[in-house]
C-alpha cells in the first residue's frame, strides 16, 4: 500500500445518502481508496436519512469491509442540511470535510486544499467550471451566491461545493440551518463574523453521473430565504446591542 500523502493529518468525511443504492457501493470504494493514499487517519461517515432502498443495508456491509466506515441511520429524512448538521456532531478527527454521494468533488483534489490548511479553520472549494448543470441551475445557484455575498458582505464566490473545517471551527459553532442551500453558508458566514480564517481555493467540479439535484426546488428556496432573513435579523440585533 502507498504511504499517504499526508501521514500527520487526521480527517472526518461525511456522505449523506438518501435512496442511493444504486451508487452507494461505488462511491464509497473511490472514497476509501483515495484517502488511504492521501491521510494518515480517517473516517467515513454515511447518512443514511431514511431511505426507502436498500441505502442503508448497502451502508452496512460496507461497514464491516472497512473498518474506517461509520454508518448513520436517521429514524426520519432530515434532508441534506440536516444529516449534514447530525453528523458534524459526530465527527472524531481534527479536519472535517463533506461529499455528495454522486462524487462531484474527486477526493483525489484534496491536495489543492490540504496545501493551505496551516493558512486557515475553514478552506472553501471554488468550482473552476460547472459541467452538467442546466441554465435553469446555474441561474439559481448565481442568484443564491449573490444574495449571500450582498446581505453577509464575506468575500467567498462559491458557497454550495465543498468546504475543509477545523473540527474546533464546528465544535464552537452555533448554528440553525438545515435548509439544503444555507446549512453550510451559514457555517462560512459566522466563521468569518468570528475572525476566523476563511480562504477559498480553486478546484475541479466532476459533473454528476446519476441523479437530479433537488436544491433549486422551490421548497429548497423558500427555506433558504427563510434562513438567509433569520441570519441577518440576529447578525442585526447583535450590532444595535454592541453600540
Amino acid at each position: 500500500m502507498t504511504a499517504p500523502r499526508y501521514p500527520e493529518l487526521s480527517l472526518s468525511v461525511i456522505l449523506p445518502a438518501y435512496n442511493e443504492a444504486v451508487i452507494v457501493e461505488s462511491t464509497v470504494r473511490r472514497s476509501v481508496n483515495s484517502l488511504r493514499g492521501m491521510v494518515g487517519v480517517f473516517e467515513l461517515i454515511i447518512v443514511n436519512d431514511a431511505s426507502l432502498d436498500r441505502t442503508g443495508e448497502i451502508c452496512e456491509q460496507l461497514a464491516r469491509e472497512f473498518p474506517e466506515i461509520v454508518v448513520v441511520h436517521n429514524e426520519k429524512n432530515l434532508k441534506q442540511g440536516g444529516s449534514l448538521l447530525k453528523a458534524f456532531a459526530l465527527a472524531r478527527h481534527e479536519w472535517v470535510t463533506h461529499n455528495g454521494m454522486d462524487y462531484p468533488f474527486d477526493f483525489s483534489d484534496l491536495p489543492p486544499l490540504l496545501d493551505h490548511r496551516d493558512e486557515a479553520d475553514v478552506l472553501v472549494a471554488r468550482r473552476l467550471a460547472y459541467p452538467g448543470t442546466s441554465l435553469p441551475r446555474r441561474w439559481v445557484s448565481t442568484v443564491h451566491r449573490s444574495l449571500i455575498r450582498q446581505v453577509f458582505r464575506v468575500p467567498i464566490s462559491d458557497w454550495g461545493f465543498i468546504q475543509l473545517y477545523r473540527r474546533s471551527v464546528l465544535q464552537s459553532q452555533r448554528v440553525f440551518s438545515r435548509a439544503t442551500a444555507f446549512a453550510m453558508p451559514e457555517r462560512i458566514i459566522r466563521a468569518h463574523r468570528a475572525g476566523l480564517r476563511v480562504i477559498e481555493i480553486p478546484v475541479d467540479y466532476h459533473e454528476r453521473t446519476s441523479g437530479v439535484s433537488s436544491s433549486a426546488s422551490r421548497k429548497n428556496i423558500e427555506a433558504t430565504l427563510i434562513d438567509v432573513a433569520r441570519l441577518w435579523l440576529e447578525f442585526r440585533q447583535d450590532d444595535l446591542f454592541r453600540r
